[in-house]
């Protein structure tokens, strides 16, 4: 049977990175589409076929952002001392209570808007898909894409909170 996400998390494998990144990644996709629609007064609305070639670009590009980390953090902290120090005091409850990773979120958030307006240039020079934006509106897109970040945030602390207290979140001893 395959590793628990406990497992995974203590290895730190190139592919847990990846795979988070494509799955938190393709939530703001989604939401960064639905802030570019609200910063472009809905003059941006792609078709689903137009999305899909621009996701064919976007699971590039985070793909490339999830090794890019991996080789950050393993210059950072190549033994895992301090992953597994922040882990501990997390479990703890000495930080992050509820959010997990404020500041982290409203970087994703806004970054991942980025790459999301990006992806879809790609995809109209390279596939001639329809997307019309300016700087201006993509930036906007990217501040509202914040409250996405801090919403997904808030909700894995929350499911956190919930499987501390059922005395289910993952320990050392399950891992």
């Amino acid at each position: 049977m395959g590793k628990s996400l406990a497992q995974q998390a203590a290895e730190n494998k190139p592919t847990l990175w990846i795979n988070v990144s494509l799955m938190w990644g393709t939530v703001f996709f989604v939401t960064s589409i639905f802030m570019l629609q609200l910063a472009t007064d809905a003059a941006f609305s792609p078709e689903w076929l137009d999305a899909l070639k621009a996701y064919s670009f976007y699971v590039v590009m985070v793909i490339g952002v999830a090794l890019g980390g991996y080789a950050v953090n393993k210059l950072y902290d190549p033994t895992g001392e301090k992953r597994a120090k922040r882990q501990a005091e997390v479990k703890a409850g000495m930080k992050e209570q509820v959010f997990v990773s404020f500041a982290g979120s409203i970087a994703t958030g806004f970054s991942f808007c980025l790459l999301t307006a990006l992806s879809f240039l790609c995809a109209k020079w390279v596939m001639h898909v329809s997307a019309e934006f300016s700087l201006q509106q993509v930036l906007v897109a990217s501040i509202y894409n914040i409250g996405a970040g801090l919403g997904g945030s808030l909700f894995t602390g929350l499911i956190f909170v919930v499987l501390k207290a059922m005395g289910k979140f993952p320990s050392e001893q399950s891992a």
